[in-house]
């Protein structure tokens, strides 16, 4: 038995792991570490789909099953296994159908568990995606096999323009007006589905039942630990961080986060981790 035996603390990624230049900080890294080595189990809970996370998961010393999808999959990169699926409904496809036809000049991509099926303009983004490591398909949309665990609608950082000098936090008028117009079509009734603005220029969507916070309690059951530990930068981390038992925020987090009672942590390019890990 260890100091941090029977916790379990599930992370975010980008801006909460890595810093803004997309590198782990080393005391993230040390503190981890002492972490798992007195008892504690951690996983990342990401809106990478299971292929684009596997670039990069070896990065930081973790033993628990991956969140990926954000929340659509839990699954377990040491045995190569899918611990647990939520696939977007059926009614999901004509939602996705029309917002493809409603916004042609938009990104879409239909998430199955092994590659992506891309569709609308391009952006740029197919090649970062081949770079780690997706397979990447094209088909008629009658022909993309089920699955579907996650769709995503982009643009370019910033919205349509461009201009943003911070892809994960600046965004535009325009752009709020555009996103939060496909978000609300997203999360009426009837569709299904749970959509979340996760940066600026992209809506991220899954089936009800599967966010990243639903999924978080979902591994901590499988793992049966008694305290979750949640941390967090952006919008689609906030159904994890209102599910768990004590929520931590990074410093240099989404503006919106603020003011909803989360502990606030040093930033993220020197550690939320490292801070989240001195507090337990």
């Amino acid at each position: 038995m260890g100091r941090y035996t029977g916790i379990l603390l599930v992370s975010d990624w980008d801006r909460t792991v890595t810093g803004p230049d997309r590198k782990v900080p080393p005391a993230n890294t040390e503190a981890v570490l002492r972490f798992i080595a007195e008892g504690g189990l951690i996983s990342i809970a990401t809106g990478h789909g299971r292929m684009s996370h596997r670039s990069r998961w070896a990065e930081l010393p973790t033993n628990a099953p991956h969140i990926v999808f954000n929340g659509a999959e839990i699954y377990d990169y040491r045995e190569e296994k899918s611990l647990w699926q939520g696939p977007l409904p059926a009614e999901s496809r004509a939602l996705f159908t029309r917002l493809l036809e409603t916004y042609p000049q938009l990104h879409f991509e239909i998430q199955c568990p092994a590659e992506t099926y891309v569709f609308g303009e391009d952006h740029g983004l197919t090649e970062i995606m081949r770079r780690m490591g997706v397979p990447i398909r094209q088909a008629p949309l009658a022909e993309v096999p089920q699955p579907w665990l996650q769709f995503a609608v982009s643009g370019t950082p910033g919205g349509p323009d461009g201009g943003s000098k911070d892809w994960f936090r600046d965004t535009t008028p325009e752009a709020d007006a555009l996103f939060g117009g496909i978000l609300e079509a997203v999360n009426a009734p009837g569709t299904g589905c749970y959509g979340s603005r996760s940066l600026p220029f992209l809506i991220e969507v899954q089936a009800l039942g599967c966010s990243k916070g639903e999924s978080a309690r979902r591994l901590q059951g499988m793992l049966g630990c008694h305290t979750l530990v949640c941390c967090g930068d952006a919008l689609n981390d906030l159904t994890m961080l209102r599910s768990a038992d004590r929520a931590f925020m990074a410093g240099d987090g989404a503006k919106e986060l603020l003011d909803m009672g989360f502990t606030v942590t040093a930033p993220s390019d020197v550690g939320v981790l490292a801070d989240v890990i001195a507090r337990l």
